[in-house]
């Protein structure tokens, strides 16, 4: 805003000197068809006085660090060959338990109807941290894959004897009456087992703004997300999408409000704590994904995490409201300086940043 120039430039020219965002932000302008539309805003708030739309582009770095242990634990049993899997991570919507079923069929080589996960607990999973941070799913996965690896080696003898065409259910009979142990354990520790990484993701978003009653739609939003080789695209597209409504949610409705006197919150209840609803999402919403093919492999198998990442490229809502807003300051003849927009964007700050006067509502 200080030195008037566009903020897309002035964020590029402060990035670290190796950083893969300038890629970044070339692909989804192209994909996005970002300069035409930036144009169109333009010339939509030129023919409207009332209403004003807003552009942003906004790209992020994301840091996944792998802490502490987490246990898998693996029992297959004879006659019709079930594989029972426990893990020290908890299934909270993250789709953690599906991809833990995809691993331990990947590995074992047999379909995913013979795999059940089964409830965490601490007795299999003792001392086992948070189910947070972006990297449950990624130490989990790998604790699984390895105690498939632990059943493989075992299994490899019998099954070289019973010949390529033994059916899985026959193999684990013959293992059992083989006295072969099937139930395998494993524990991921951080340090050990996967190394940190970062996660590149950029966002341009569109919103609408009626002036005259601080109301806004957000018309359409692209994303372009560093994934790496996805375990799950579907899994992973739901995580990009809930992250970012929730972050959607956090910047533009879901305010706090203190009692002066007692301190006690009064925004306690969902008719005055506004979370994000069905139309409250992105009209037009197209994400893709990026896999980084010249960044070495990271996650299990060269996947990403991808739970919180999106939650921070939400910010360009507040980024393209400010633009509307600015808009509609210099239709009116309001002074061009910088204004306080501290989120949550709230429909009354809306109203009342863009300062319209009675008089405005005046046919």
């Amino acid at each position: 805003f200080t030195v008037k120039k566009d903020p897309v430039v002035v964020r590029l020219n402060n990035l670290e000197a190796d950083s893969p965002i300038p890629e970044y932000v070339a692909e989804l302008k192209s994909k996005s068809d970002y300069d035409a539309r930036l144009q169109s805003c333009r010339d939509f708030n030129m023919a409207n006085q009332w209403k004003k739309r807003g552009i942003s582009l906004v790209a992020m770095k994301f840091d996944v660090a792998f802490v502490g242990e987490f246990h898998a634990l693996l029992s297959i049993y004879r006659v019709d060959g079930t594989v029972a899997i426990s893990v020290g991570g908890i299934e909270i919507g993250q789709g953690i338990n599906t991809k833990v079923c995809q691993v331990a069929a990947h590995v074992l080589g047999i379909p995913l109807v013979y795999i059940q996960v089964k409830t965490s607990n601490n007795l299999i999973s003792p001392n086992d941290p948070f189910t947070a941070s972006s990297c449950t799913t990624d130490s989990v996965c790998f604790a699984v894959r390895k105690c498939c690896e632990e059943i493989n080696s075992r299994l490899t003898p019998l099954r070289e004897s019973l010949g390529p065409d033994v059916t899985w259910p026959v193999l684990t009979q013959a293992a059992y009456e083989a006295k072969i142990n099937l139930n395998a354990t494993y524990m991921f520790v951080a340090e050990r087992d996967l190394r940190d990484y970062s996660l590149y993701g950029t966002v341009v978003t569109e919103v609408e703004l009626d002036c005259l009653t601080g109301e806004h739609r957000v018309t359409r939003v692209d994303i372009l997300q560093n994934t790496g080789k996805s375990l799950n695209p579907y899994i992973d597209i739901g995580q990009i999408e809930g992250a970012f409504v929730m972050g959607l949610g956090h910047f533009t409705s879901e305010e706090l409000i203190y009692n002066r006197t007692t301190g006690l919150l009064t925004t306690d209840r969902t008719w005055d704590y506004k979370v994000p609803g069905a139309k409250d999402i992105p009209e037009d919403w197209r994400i893709y994904f990026k896999k980084d093919p010249n960044i070495p492999p990271t996650g299990v198998y060269g996947s990403k995490s991808q739970g919180e990442p999106s939650i921070l490229l939400s910010y360009s809502v507040v980024i393209a409201l400010r633009r509307a807003i600015e808009s509609l300051h210099r239709d009116v003849g309001q002074p061009c300086v910088f204004f306080n927009d501290e989120p949550p964007c709230t429909v009354e700050k809306n109203f009342l940043i863009c300062n319209t006067k009675i008089e405005d509502y005046t046919l």
